[in-house]
């Protein structure tokens, strides 16, 4: 009895530790489009009591190409001149800061501990390297081929069995997650998830059900059963959906995930694992 009390309590013990460790991952840049994507990040990473983690990646493939000697760049004055790598490098610097203190104002207003990092490589694969299982990925399916996009879902939520946050080009990001106190203009959309009638389906509903009703919004089930993503999609967008949320493995071929978000028209969570909301505790920090 005392061996098995011990047990529950070093269980207990460990999942308070992974709560602490659960992050929110974005790819961050300058442009407007990261900007609502990332405060949608924050508004989850603070309905789950997440990190929010925001990453840099300095494109290797853009600085290779300033290297070629062939290689021009053309001003907003129309000047044309060579590319520099050196100058290269600091512009991408330049717009790494602004990129963190985007993400510092964010995570404060959402009030959401965060941190910052910047990488070298290419945009999405840096982004899922090192996922772990309490991971949530930020991805903008506008950023990459769908069928790039798709094989890092794959990868992530397979694999790592991550979640991926997945934000096609066009989708509506403003009603995401907006809850009764939301700003006058901004109607709140309501969560929905699919259920296909399986185990992670049902344990996807259930996820969703309590993260509708934490944040404050109506919930709403899409029964997937002897129905293809694209039905799903249609009735999704059909019903004026604010945030899907998909059991990973239902998907099928590599773009399944980018077509489904896109056509749906709002952004879609895709569950890795069968998981639940940890339960929100004290308003969380600033980091570094």
């Amino acid at each position: 009895m005392m061996a098995a009390r011990e047990q529950n309590q070093a269980s207990a013990l460990a999942q308070m530790e992974g709560a602490a460790e659960t992050r929110v991952v974005i790819g961050l840049d300058t442009s407007f489009l990261t900007r609502d994507a990332l405060s949608l990040a924050a508004r989850l990473a603070a309905s789950m009591d997440a990190r929010l983690k925001g990453i840099f990646v300095e494109d290797e493939n853009l600085l290779a190409l300033s290297s070629l000697p062939f290689a021009r760049e053309v001003s907003f004055s129309g000047q044309v001149r060579e590319l520099d790598p050196e100058r290269m490098l600091r512009a991408m610097r330049a717009q790494a800061e602004s990129a963190r203190r985007v993400l510092a104002r964010v995570a404060a207003e959402a009030h959401v501990d965060w941190s910052f990092d910047v990488r070298r490589g290419r945009p999405l694969s840096s982004i899922a390297a090192g996922a772990r299982a309490d991971d949530t990925l930020v991805i903008r399916s506008a950023s990459a081929p769908s069928g790039e996009v798709g094989r890092t879902v794959r990868a992530a939520t397979l694999d790592a069995h991550a979640d991926v946050l997945l934000v096609a080009r066009g989708v509506g990001l403003k009603g995401a997650f907006a809850a009764a106190s939301a700003p006058a203009g901004i109607a709140r959309r309501c969560i929905a998830s699919v259920d296909e009638g399986t185990s992670p389906g049902e344990s996807c509903t259930a996820f969703a059900e309590t993260l509708a009703a934490r944040i404050g919004v109506p919930f709403r089930r899409l029964d997937a059963r002897g129905r293809s993503p694209a039905d799903i999609a249609a009735a999704a967008k059909a019903a004026g959906i604010g945030l899907l949320i998909v059991n990973a493995a239902w998907l099928g071929d590599d773009e399944d995930a980018a077509r489904l978000s896109a056509a749906a028209g709002c952004p879609m969570l895709l569950l890795g694992a069968e998981r639940e909301p940890r339960p929100a505790s004290s308003p969380a920090k600033q980091g570094d």
